[in-house]
């Protein structure tokens, strides 16, 4: 049996941070596929609406956020360039909150192909901070 790439991603994500996989920190947001980032601070688990993002179709993205200490978060803002070409997404998210940490980020697409990085805003307390995440679409 062969595992796939997010599910590896998530198991050695666990493994460099423990403290992630408390309950207070639901890393697994359905169907065992995903992305997680995170930093000394906070960490965010992710997948986009509907599972494959097509060039040129509206997507979501489903957000767990979390900090280190369990402290409550809040996702900001989610926006995307293609920093070979200079320019962003035609079109802003738009943030909705579901409580205890998770959100759903509607409204992205992906007008063109290639290699974007997505920029994820979070504040927990006073601090803010921005994550990135690098997602080639064909």
């Amino acid at each position: 049996m062969r595992a796939s790439l997010p599910a590896l991603l998530l198991a050695a994500s666990l493994s460099v941070w423990p403290m992630a996989a408390s309950a207070d920190c639901p890393l697994d947001l359905g169907r065992g596929t995903g992305w997680v980032v995170f930093s000394d601070r906070a960490m965010i688990a992710f997948r986009p609406e509907p599972m494959r993002i097509e060039v040129g179709q509206p997507f979501s993205l489903l957000f767990n956020v979390c900090t280190r200490k369990n402290d409550p978060a809040e996702l900001l803002a989610v926006d995307a360039h293609m920093p070979e070409h200079r320019h962003g997404m035609n079109y802003r998210a738009t943030i909705v909150s579901a409580g205890e940490g998770r959100f759903r980020a509607e409204g992205l697409v992906f007008h063109m192909p290639g290699r974007w990085e997505l920029d994820i805003d979070v504040r927990a307390g006073s601090e803010t901070e921005r994550l990135n995440h690098e997602i080639v679409v064909k």
